[in-house]
């Protein structure tokens, strides 16, 4: 059983901005004076990606040439397929725009599909914001449910069905007899956290230890398994999918397919150019990403937003996990296409 709602498409009309640079841009100051970055963003308000987008976009000028101004918008929907379509079909290689992309970009890129008409890896890479491994919580009186057939489904619920967490729950009902039902279609972070509170769902994952932590100091859930190949340190308790896996945890095709889909939380929210923006281009914008990584307001403002355990990696670095996590076998492309036909979420190729 799944349920859908019809996500607004928020029409995005650029302003003019320069298509030609100097070749030496690196060593003239005033490239960026009086000019503004478009930074779309792949989700809604007020997520993990909105946040990393605003941040990045209040503390990056100031390690560029000229100090621009930038703006933000958001271009949720379709598992970020509306902003990466838009981002590789209008945005020009000129340093002018760029797109904040999240996990879910790369997870509908690897399930693929006529309507996915971008490939990160052809993007120009200029860092990432990486918080760790996704985290599941069950709401308390949900718990008993979990391993009982003959009772009601506990209801997982998520914004497009291909979230990296959700890959926990289909393989925890398919080889730990978990019993679940999914319900997709909730239009951000903030509306999904308002149904787990109010009972509508009783399932739910998330990378922000910030949001975890929130919801057990209420006493509303407890947390059941985390997706890091290790325990993270600020949930050194909790085991991870693996360990609960144990000697359930399957090979072949049906692991790589898990890796596919869970896999790309190692990137987390990444900041990208054009594909074909010049070199000099390029080196500017990461230059400015590693420098606002060690400025102690970006890094204040981080543990605001994130908790403890968020990280930094580079362009270079971010460039290459891209191009690792968003590579599938075809057999474990099918796996994909059969389990989550099973389990009625969005297929991708098989639509």
């Amino acid at each position: 059983m799944k349920s859908k709602r019809v996500l607004p498409l928020v029409l995005l009309i650029f302003t003019a901005l320069p298509t030609t640079f100097p070749s030496d841009c690196t060593a003239q100051s005033d490239y960026y004076a009086g000019k503004t970055i478009q930074i779309i963003v792949s989700s809604s308000a007020g997520g993990g990606t909105d946040m990393a987008a605003r941040l990045v976009g209040n503390i990056m000028p100031k390690y560029l040439p000229g100090n621009p101004n930038t703006v933000a918008q958001n271009m949720a929907g379709a598992g970020g397929r509306v902003a990466n379509n838009f981002f590789a079909r209008e945005a020009k290689p000129n340093g002018f725009t760029l797109l904040q992309g999240d996990t879910n970009s790369l997870i509908s890129f690897t399930r693929g599909g006529s309507s996915v008409n971008y490939d990160p890896r052809k993007y120009e890479a200029l860092g990432a914001i990486v918080r760790g491994g996704s985290i599941l919580v069950s709401r308390k009186d949900a718990q008993a449910r979990l391993s009982n057939k003959s009772a009601k489904p506990v209801v997982v619920g998520d914004i497009d069905g291909i979230t990296s967490w959700v890959a926990m729950t289909v393989w925890g009902a398919d080889y730990l007899g978990w019993n679940l039902r999914c319900i997709y279609g909730y239009r951000g972070t903030q509306e999904t956290l308002l149904a787990l509170r109010r009972g509508e769902i009783d399932m739910w994952g998330s990378t922000n230890a910030k949001l975890v932590r929130d919801l057990v100091k209420d006493g509303l859930v407890d947390v059941i398994t985390q997706q890091d190949s290790e325990r993270r340190s600020d949930f050194p308790d909790v085991p991870t999918f693996i360990e609960l896996l144990g000697n359930k945890r399957p090979s072949g095709a049906a692991w790589e397919a898990y890796l596919a889909w869970a896999g790309p939380t190692s990137v987390d929210k990444f900041l990208v150019a054009p594909a074909g923006t010049p070199k000099e281009i390029v080196t500017l914008l990461r230059q400015a990403f590693n420098n606002m990584a060690k400025d102690d307001q970006f890094k204040a403002q981080a543990a605001t937003f994130f908790g403890d355990e968020w990280r930094v990696i580079s362009g270079e670095k971010t460039g290459a996990l891209i191009r690792e996590v968003t590579t599938i076998s075809p057999e474990a492309q099918n796996f994909l296409t059969q389990i989550r036909r099973k389990y009625e979420l969005p297929l991708g190729t098989a639509e």
